[in-house]
């Protein structure tokens, strides 16, 4: 790691002082779980275990509370900003770690420790990289608003691993953790409340017939959906509930001969948005952009309380949505931008796959793919567009998953979903000094962005026997040798443990090609 800055030293009779931590007595519960997490990890970096005390005692370190002198000027300072924004400012020998909103608290304060060198790569407490470093209280003047007002992933709550999954999103400030059943909700619910994480569904819930003249099935899935919305959290007000899984029929009936499965759909959501406003007027009903639903719908417009969600499961990977040498993605653009003009950019969300193993092991190649430009390059086409909320599918990508690879795609999603302009290349060297102790390591990431890149261009044409070209193999050859090499410069058993695991990210790719 890089050397730390100049701290701040408290010492008494030759000993190292206790900071103390002021928070308010009455504090919600992520600002309380925000407290215990900084007492934690300073006493993990060496330090004397902090003390808390109740605001208004004085104290070394003010969390989500301000001295009198500090509120109106930071108050001010956060009042047109997102809810998770949050403010870290050193002033006359205190810190004032200050968020929004009682989550964005729990941000500052993670900030804060990364800013002392913590970091939290992937799920699980032994992906923790934590320092020795010594608390530091001056030279700290910042304000952090996220680019993304909602930021995601979508999982089962039975995926192994579920905790640490829930605990890394609220690490690396992911805000929304939908599951992708109803299964385990109340757990979920009890797990999330600590880190002020917004639970929500996302599942197929209805049928495949949306014929508008048939009533009786409508009266039906009302009836159905009418009992379930009744058992969701009273907080859940933005409802994703699809259609089955599959390519929906047109209808039968003449009058809606020619209308296509997007107006179909479109219909029925604006129907069943009116069934849900009964219960929940402010809520909203999401109507699907997906498999038979790509396209814009031409005969129906959307109604009051409905959002779009936009899921382009079959984008190239290689490139990003704007990429003019994408011809795969031109099309899905011109589909997304033409939903835009109806639904309105403030008024959509992506459900992306870049987390989605499930999607990634079915195709022709390995796990999560290395395509940081890419990722970026989506990320800042939403933002450019307007699009205020991001998730994507991560729905088995847990305990099993991290235990065996070692793919950025899981840090690098969440960092550029809160700073969509982040230096990528800075945070992989970062990553490879800080996780495997060697910079070095880059260049075998830089081999398998290239490799990665070649197999999706290959997938969308269709050629799969261009799998096995030479320059394509020579690259994950040579990355698997220098993974090899690295794992041999490994002297603790940690560190042997991260090389094993990368050996194992990159043999995948060789693992899954087809037979020539």
């Amino acid at each position: 790691m890089r050397a730390l800055p100049a701290v701040s030293l408290f010492l008494f009779a030759g000993q190292l002082w206790p900071v103390t931590i002021v928070v308010r007595e009455n504090a919600a519960p992520p600002q309380k779980f925000a407290a215990a997490e900084l007492v934690k990890y300073l006493a993990q970096m060496g330090n004397p275990k902090p003390e808390i005390k109740e605001f208004p005692l004085d104290g070394d370190i003010y969390l989500g509370v301000l001295p009198e002198a500090d509120r109106s000027e930071v108050e001010a300072a956060l009042r047109d900003e997102d809810s998770d924004s949050f403010i870290i400012r050193s002033r006359d020998g205190k810190l004032l770690l200050y968020g929004k909103s009682p989550r964005a608290n729990l941000y500052a304060v993670y900030h804060y420790l990364e800013s002392l060198g913590a970091r939290w790569y992937f799920p699980g407490r032994e992906s923790e990289v934590i320092p020795r470093a010594t608390v530091r209280l001056e030279g700290y003047n910042l304000k952090q608003v996220p680019t993304f007002r909602k930021r995601g992933i979508v999982i089962f709550q039975s995926t192994p691993g579920f905790a640490d999954l829930a605990d890394f999103a609220a690490k690396v400030k992911l805000n929304t953790i939908a599951l992708h059943s109803d299964a385990g909700l109340d757990e979920a619910a009890s797990l999330f409340e600590s880190r002020g994480l917004t639970l929500n569904l996302e599942r197929h819930f209805f049928g495949e017939s949306f014929c508008p003249d048939d009533g009786a099935t409508f009266e039906r899935e009302a009836r159905r959906f009418r009992d379930y919305v009744a058992r969701l959290p009273a907080q859940m007000n933005e409802i994703f509930l699809w259609a089955a899984d599959k390519f929906l029929e047109p209808c039968p009936s003449p009058r809606y001969r020619d209308y296509t499965a997007s107006d179909l759909v479109l219909s029925f959501s604006n129907r069943i948005a009116n069934v849900l406003r009964e219960s929940r007027p402010q809520a909203r009903f999401a109507f699907l952009s997906y498999l038979s639903t790509w396209q814009p719908p031409k005969k129906v417009k959307a109604g009051p309380g409905i959002l779009l969600e936009w899921a382009p499961m079959f984008q190239s990977f290689a490139h990003a949505l704007d990429d003019p040498e994408s011809a795969v993605n031109a099309e899905y653009r011109k589909d997304f931008e033409e939903l835009l003009k109806e639904f309105g950019a403030a008024n959509s969300q992506v459900l992306g796959y870049w987390l989605d193993d499930t999607l990634f092991s079915r195709t022709h190649y390995g796990r999560l793919p290395y395509a940081p430009r890419a990722l970026q390059g989506d990320l800042e086409y939403y933002h450019r567009a307007g699009v205020p909320a991001i998730t994507t599918f991560g729905v088995i990508t847990g305990r099993d998953y991290f235990s065996l690879h070692v793919s950025p795609a899981v840090f690098l999603y969440p960092r550029l979903l809160w700073n969509v302009g982040a230096d990528v290349p800075a945070a992989m060297r970062e990553f490879c000094r800080a996780y495997f102790g060697s910079e070095s390591a880059v260049e075998i990431f830089n081999l398998l962005e290239q490799a990665d890149r070649m197999v999706w261009i290959e997938r969308h044409k269709l050629r799969a026997e261009r799998m096995h070209d030479p320059a394509l193999v020579e690259k994950i050859s040579r990355a698997l040798a220098l993974s090899d090499r690295l794992l041999h410069s490994q002297s603790g058993v940690e560190g042997r443990a991260r090389a094993a695991k990368l050996i194992a990210e990159v043999s995948s790719r060789l693992a899954v090609m087809p037979e020539k």
